[in-house]
């Protein structure tokens, strides 16, 4: 986890059950969102979320009627709409807090999962601080600037989203980059190496994605 992450909003995905040990990567005084079956997972790490939001057609009946019986505000949606859950999810976690963090798989459909980090990546202009734990990697999404923490694993690889990232800084990384031109799609971020226990990314336009991928 980061220390940047106070009183976040706390988005479980639905889908394929996240890692058993995700529970300890939530920071306390969340509020907790559940997207569809994500409520499933939510149980099963001994959670109780303040909202269930979605279409509602991936939970398990006895998890619906759990979340009714323990009167958690239920936001359902039309199968037949624009945006998926977890977009919904996240349109109504940016009214709540400016600091978000996501629990999810990475077992599940591939298009669903990049919807999710695309969906991040389009959010992080408007929030503090946007960071996800799917599968076993940490994701940390930023406009500005981040702190990257060893903790979360020392091998980080840095992207550019959406488009064109300039003036790109890396600080206490064993290969540093100072104002740097990151186009969409390149990999000269990727695999690098924190040599200090935090470390530094920064953008002056564009947005950033830094993964941890063993994190867990």
């Amino acid at each position: 986890m980061t220390e940047d992450l106070q009183h976040p909003v706390v988005l479980i995905c639905g889908g394929p059950a996240p890692d058993v040990k995700a529970i300890e990567y939530i920071p306390t005084s969340s509020t907790l969102i559940a997207v569809d079956s994500g409520l499933d997972h939510a149980r099963s790490m001994q959670l109780k979320p303040d909202l269930l939001i979605g279409d509602l057609d991936s939970i398990s009946t006895s998890g619906l009627e759990w979340a009714y019986k323990q009167e958690i505000e239920v936001r359902e949606f039309p199968s037949d709409k624009d945006k998926s859950d977890f977009e919904l999810a996240l349109d109504y976690a940016r009214g709540v807090s400016s600091r978000l963090f996501v629990i999810g798989s990475n077992s599940g459909r591939v298009d669903q999962l990049y919807g999710i980090i695309a969906s991040l990546a389009s959010a992080a202009p408007f929030l503090d601080s946007c960071h996800a734990l799917i599968g076993r990697a940490y994701f940390t999404f930023t406009s500005g600037e981040a702190n990257i923490y060893r903790k979360n694993g020392a091998t980080v690889s840095v992207f550019a989203m959406g488009g064109i990232a300039d003036s790109v800084s890396l600080q206490g990384f064993r290969w540093e980059l100072a104002e740097a031109t990151l186009p969409p799609g390149s990999t000269r971020g990727l695999s690098n190496e924190l040599s200090e226990d935090v470390g530094k990314i920064s953008v002056k336009s564009g947005i950033l994605v830094a993964i941890q991928p063993d994190s867990i």
